[in-house]
């Protein structure tokens, strides 16, 4: 299999727009006088200063350790190249010593200023020797000879950068340490798997979609301190970014090689001017400004504190720093010395006879939410259960859930929700990873190696025939002891995708819940709050939705699952229920508004868990203008939201993520810590009173994902993984990711967990995941290995199961004979995502074939839903790989073509081709129409 070219060590910056056109393009012009003071310290070393500055900018820019960049003379004329340098420019370096080796660099090249060396690297007769050495015959030992000549491939000029115009033919070492293509000398590939030019080493992009080649802020290494980079192929066309030496003045041109920006100066009677000239397609003069201010930032420091590392090198100015600091100014009053239950308990007393909780079965009040909770906390204290014991809940979404949640925060418990669906080998790892006490269950029998309560009543748990399972109704003394909880205790632990192959346990304070819900500034929360509970259990929206409404005053509605798959469904209930505040994930909102944009009519729609379509989102503002739809972007690990963004506007393009919520900070960093500039994208880190405590049994883990701070950022921040920039707004964009996490129906995957599942099944040799994006449907999970002998795509799906959920089950698989690798020897994800497995989980469909005309319809619209040849009339739905929101786009499907009606419900329970042309033949022609909403307050 063909392999695909390493890309570049980055040679543009990370962000601007894209420009196709091959003719001129206009140049925007920007300059500033040099204060009196650093014009009169540069003297005769301004081309060495300036240069260096300007490398370390766009390093800095592009978030790498080393750049590209163009150098010319002015007195060239236009359409001689420039000679391009790449410069490796560690965090370590200091400041001095990056100059000195471009000083050490302009001094060797000076010659091409009069001609006698063309700026290639060729001899001047345009000879080349065989052996890849300047044609002057440079010293072998690596320096620069004083005729200008380009070093011999394979040396090193002293101090890390070079002018590359001389590959070494066979890619050979440059200074024995780095080859061309960004691999060690001796064929190795550095430890965190990067290469020279920051992509991934295998191939795929390294910071979620930036597509410049820029380095990852992962630390994925270029060089190590005084290794130099020579002869890499730039496969843009040339350096984007070009200095211009000497006195340029009005000669200096943007676009000269091709070049997005060009810097240069000019002296004069009145002082020093520095220039920049910008290809006005890709970069904006407001870009231009603010980059003129950062190098004289960066001036001062080569001047005032030469021995600063590179690392430690600022670019914004202090009115720059200070608009950060302004975006992050978020403190507001909200009761931050109280806790969970203290809170809830004084609304209880305020408002005992309203209806704090909603639902089918029994609603109940505040008074007896907190009588039942109280009673509940008794019992397991009787059980032993007191403050920061974890007591585990494998509960359905009914008010007893949140009575078990409240009595357990009584005790100064900490509550650890389980999925009702998790694979058994999952759930048992989860109870013994969180250490709980107890696990809490509602009538089901459950073997596990922790103590087990039924909560059910005394009349189903006498019929229980399981004497090791207790019940709730037996001896429950009068009532829970008075327990201090401070406001830094932890209130519960929640699970997400883990990169060591196992999940990471969240631990959340309680201060962290309630800075989310009390204070908010993103949502209206308040005693007429009424929400429809619409996450999974032990999905952290559950933290907005059951802490949003009872700390407020408010009503919590519990409806079943099913209901947000169906828009006729979801919109009785919220007519019905009177809901006007209610969260969902992207995938989900998107399915509902193109079934029915109205059915958000009148409410306060939060969405999130994955990036918000913005077509669905202008459509849905269409057709609901008495909503309120809010972007919500935060990780578990900052207690659900940490910014947001109200669109008030029909959005186009990319939909911001916002700016953070109150009591709550973000700051978009580089590698070294440093606060990037507006437009200039970096890792995004979150802060403030949501953040968690940290991973459980993972110090190392927590080392790495929670910074102390930094001197620019003085607070304990966490490292998101996710690339964002400050746009001129002031607000958040998010621009991809620094890893291979992804998001799968709004759930957090790490595809490494899979990926090592998948590889210790027998058989399994390598195994990559991939998620492949298809267009208007959600993206395909896939799985690529190679195996020992030959093993079926369904065996492997089952034994996922066995230990993973639903979600991180791919649906496609694909057996290669090898895996395709790149240059760097790693296997190379981009030539795998060319390839394209069959979306089946089985491999093929089973049983009886379709027989009667609506058999074969129904059978057709099956297979088209799950992606398959064909499907037997007996097969199950999900047992060919379907979920819910797949479920949700066939029912439509069924209805559409039909043009009968069939309940979601049906399909749902008979997820078969019989079954569901049994409920077509008994229902009626059409379907219902779905009840008119109003403004619900």
């Amino acid at each position: 299999m063909a392999l695909p070219e390493e890309a570049d060590i980055p040679s543009r910056f990370p962000f601007g727009d894209s420009c196709a056109l091959t003719g001129p393009c206009p140049v925007e012009r920007r300059s500033v006088r040099l204060p009196a003071d650093l014009a009169a310290r540069l003297g005769d070393t301004a081309d060495e200063l300036l240069l260096a500055a300007t490398l370390v900018l766009a390093r800095k820019y592009s978030d790498s350790l080393a750049f590209r960049i163009g150098v010319r003379h002015a007195s060239w004329p236009t359409g001689r190249p420039a000679v391009p340098l790449v410069a490796a420019m560690p965090s370590a370096r200091s400041a001095a010593e990056h100059l000195r080796a471009v000083t050490d660099e302009l001094a060797a090249i000076g010659a091409v200023a009069d001609g006698s060396v063309p700026a290639d690297g060729s001899a001047v007769d345009g000879s080349v020797p065989a052996d890849g050495s300047a044609a002057n015959g440079s010293a072998a030992n690596g320096s620069v000879p004083p005729d200008g000549g380009v070093p011999a491939a394979g040396s090193a000029a002293a101090g890390g950068v070079v002018a590359d115009g001389s590959a070494a033919a066979d890619g050979g070492t440059v200074d024995g340490g780095v080859v061309a293509d960004g691999s060690a000398a001796d064929g190795s590939v550095p430890a965190d798997g990067s290469v020279a030019d920051g992509s991934a080493a295998d191939g795929s992009a390294a910071n979620g979609g930036v597509a410049d080649g820029s380095v990852p802020a992962d630390g994925g290494a270029v060089a190590e301190p005084g290794v130099l980079l020579a002869g890499v192929p730039d496969a843009s066309g040339g350096p984007k970014v070009l200095y211009v030496l000497g006195s340029a003045g009005h000669r200096a041109a943007a676009r000269v090689n091709g070049a997005d920006l060009v810097v240069s100066r000019a002296g004069g009677p009145d002082g020093t001017t520095l220039y920049a000239d910008c290809h006005a397609h890709v970069h904006d003069t407001g870009f231009t400004e603010r980059m003129l201010g950062h190098l004289i930032v960066l001036l001062r420091q080569f001047l005032d504190l030469p021995d600063t590392r590179i690392g430690d090198l600022r670019l914004l100015t202090d009115a720059e720093h200070a608009q950060l600091r302004a975006f992050n100014d978020t403190a507001g009053p909200y009761p931050r010395d109280a806790s969970i239950y203290e809170l809830f308990a004084a609304q209880a007393a305020e408002r005992p006879d309203r209806i704090a909780v909603e639902h089918a079965s029994r609603s109940l009040t505040y008074r007896q939410l907190q009588d039942e909770a109280e009673q509940l906390a008794a019992v397991l204290h009787s059980r032993g259960i007191g403050p920061r014991d974890r007591v585990a809940l494998l509960l359905d979404a009914t008010p007893l859930l949140l009575v078990a949640v409240l009595a357990v925060l009584r005790l100064g418990g900490v509550y650890v929700p389980l999925d009702r669906s998790l694979p058994v080998g999952r759930r048992d790892f989860l109870l013994a990873d969180s250490g709980a006490a107890l696990l809490l269950v509602d009538g089901q029998q459950v073997a596990a190696d922790v103590p087990v309560l039924d909560l059910s009543r005394a009349q189903d748990a006498a019929a229980q025939d399981a004497p090791a399972q207790d019940t709730a109704a037996q001896d429950a003394p009068a009532g829970p002891p008075d327990v201090a909880v401070s406001p830094l205790d932890p209130a519960y632990v929640l699970y997400t995708s883990g990169t060591t192959g196992r999940p990471k346990g969240v631990l959340v304070g309680q201060r962290a819940v309630i800075r989310l819900v009390r204070g908010a500034d993103y949502v209206d929360l308040s005693p007429g709050t009424r929400i429809l509970q619409t996450g999974a259990l032990a999905f952290d929206a559950t933290t907005f939705e059951f802490w949003g409404s009872l700390l407020n005053g408010g009503t919590l509605v519990l409806e079943p699952a099913t209901t947000v798959l169906s828009s006729t469904d979801l919109g009785a209930v919220m007519s019905r229920c009177r809901i006007n505040t209610l969260w969902l994930t992207a995938t989900l909102f998107n399915q509902l508004v193109e079934q029915d944009p109205k059915v958000l009519a009148g409410a306060q729609v939060l969405l999130g868990g994955e990036p918000v379509s913005a077509r669905h989102l202008a459509l849905a503002m269409d057709a609901c203008p008495d909503s309120v739809f809010t972007n919500g972007y935060g990780p578990t690990e900052n207690t659900t939201f940490s910014v947001t963004h109200r669109v008030t506007a029909r959005p186009c393009g990319r939909v911001p993520i916002g700016r953070p919520v109150a009591n709550s900070t973000a700051w978009v960093l580089d590698r070294d810590g440093n606060p990037q500039p507006l437009g200039v994208p970096g890792e995004l880190h979150v802060g403030g009173d949501g953040l968690s405590d940290g991973y459980l049994n993972l110090p190392e883990l927590n080392a790495s994902c929670f910074l102390d701070g930094t001197p620019a950022t003085p607070e304990r921040l966490y490292r998101t993984g996710d690339l964002a920039r400050w746009t001129a707004e002031g607000l958040l964009d998010c621009l991809g990711r620094t890893d291979d996490q992804v998001k799968i129906r709004g759930y957090r995957v790490e595809l490494t967990e899979i990926e090592s599942r998948l590889s210790q099944l027998p058989g399994v040799r390598d195994a990559v995941v991939l998620l492949r994006p298809r267009a208007a449907e959600e993206p395909l999970l896939c799985a690529y290995f190679t195996a020992k002998a030959p093993v079926e795509a369904a065996q492997l799906r089952e034994a996922l199961a066995r230990d993973l959920p639903d979600y991180m089950v791919p649906s496609a698989f694909l057996r290669l004979d090898e895996m395709p690798r790149n240059l760097n020897h790693k296997i190379d994800r981009a030539a795998l995502a060319a390839l394209e497995p069959e979306d089946s989980t089985a491999g093929r469909a089973s049983g009886r074939a379709p027989a009667t005309a609506l058999e074969v319809t129904v059978a057709g619209l099956f297979a088209e839903a799950l992606g398959l040849r064909e499907v037997g009339v007996d097969d199950s739905f999900f047992d060919l790989g379907g979920h819910s929101l797949r479920m949700m786009r066939l029912w439509n499907r069924i209805r559409s073509v039909t043009g009968r009606d069939l309940a979601l419900k049906q399909v749902l329970e008979r997820p078969t081709v019989a079954g569901v042309v049994a409920a077509l033949e008994h229902g009626s022609a059409a379907a219902p129409a779905r009840p008119r909403l109003t403004r619900r307050s």
